[in-house]
Formats: C-alpha cells, sequence, structure tokens
C-alpha cells in the first residue's frame, strides 16, 4: 500500500524556477553597444557558464553527506550541534502543542503543518530555523536513520531529492509531527516510505 506523502503545498516549499529562458539579442540595431553585447553574450555561452538568472537551484542529496552540511555557497554551512537540554527544550515544546489541528503554512501557536511545528519547536529552545522542509534540511548535519538520535529531524524526499516532509525524532522508532490536512500534531511510529534520514542540529 502507498502512503501519500505530506501535503504541504509546492508553492510553500519548492523555490519558484524561473526555468531556463533564452536570452534575446536585438540584432536589429547593429551599433557597438548592440554588437558588445551579443559579442559577452557569445563568450559568456561559450563559456558553458549560463547567466546568473538561468542558473537552477540544486536539489538537496536525497542520503547521508559528509560530516558538515554544505551550505547555499557551496561551502561548508554552520553546525549547531545543539547541547541535550536544548533538544529536550524542543521537544518539550514539541509536545505540549499535542492536538493541535495541522494547517498548511501555520506556525503555531493556533495550528501548524510539519515545518511549522519544528521552527516552532526550536525557537523555544533558542534556535532559530528556515520556514520550509527542504530548507530546515539543510541546517545542519545529515545522518543515517540508523544514526538518528532524539532531537534530530527526520526527513522524507521525493525522488528528486526535495524534501517535503520532517519531524522531530523522539528515538526507539518515535516521532512527534504535524501529519497532514485534518489531522493534528502528534506523537507517532516513524513510517519508512520516503524516509531519507536524520539532520542533526
Amino acid at each position: 500500500m502507498r502512503i501519500p506523502r505530506h501535503h504541504e503545498q509546492t508553492q510553500a516549499c519548492r523555490p519558484t524556477d524561473p526555468g531556463r529562458r533564452a536570452v534575446s539579442v536585438h540584432t536589429r540595431r547593429r551599433g557597438p553597444r548592440a554588437l558588445a553585447v551579443a559579442g559577452l553574450t557569445a563568450v559568456v555561452l561559450a563559456a558553458g557558464t549560463p547567466p546568473a538568472p538561468a542558473r537552477t537551484a540544486q536539489p538537496a542529496p536525497a542520503g547521508p553527506v559528509g560530516p558538515t552540511a554544505v551550505g547555499e555557497a557551496g561551502g561548508p554551512a554552520r553546525v549547531h550541534q545543539l547541547s541535550s537540554s536544548k533538544v529536550e527544550e524542543a521537544i518539550s515544546a514539541a509536545e505540549s502543542q499535542k492536538g493541535t489541528p495541522y494547517g498548511w503554512g501555520g506556525t503555531g501557536p493556533h495550528r501548524f503543518d510539519c515545518s511549522g511545528l519544528v521552527q516552532w519547536s526550536f525557537k523555544q529552545a533558542g534556535m532559530s530555523l528556515p520556514r520550509v522542509a527542504h530548507d530546515q534540511v539543510r541546517s545542519g548535519t545529515r545522518v543515517s536513520y540508523s544514526d538518528a538520535r532524539r532531537g534530530d529531524i527526520l526527513y522524507w524526499a521525493d525522488s528528486g531529492g526535495y524534501a517535503y516532509h520532517v519531524a522531530i525524532y523522539l528515538g526507539d522508532g518515535r516521532m512527534i509531527d504535524a501529519p497532514r490536512s485534518g489531522d493534528h500534531v502528534r506523537e507517532r511510529a516513524v513510517h519508512r516510505h520516503n524516509l531519507r534520514g536524520a539532520v542533526r542540529l
């Protein structure tokens, strides 16, 4: 049986992709400026480096990576390594919201989506996280689920590696999350369909 994936709506989690737009060069004007622009465009394209607007964001790797996460600019991202007391604060904050209804785009305290709950819970422990699941996954060190510890962020991703759901791992195969529309914040068993690993903050 296929378990339906979490429904954080696409426009909230996926960055808008401008796509690969063709660069139009007006060739009717043959003045020096038009020729210079055309020449520069030809050099850039011949070098194999597309202009900045044509570059597309690369999805996060689906599996574990090395000891540090890769930041937006390609360098190592900051690895926080929260203390166990801060981890417990975040978990206590999440548990205090059990029964709160799921609401897409919800960041609390009256409704939450999955990443809203994770963001809010860690904020109560003094840590700032990005808003959406895919960006939260890029905020720490990725580890395999078999190496997950209490307080790690579990994440699920589609076949392209895009993280669409997150939860806080409680240990012993249990997690707390805001599952889907019509549901509420609750503790439950970790489900493995599309589970890609964990993130340690």
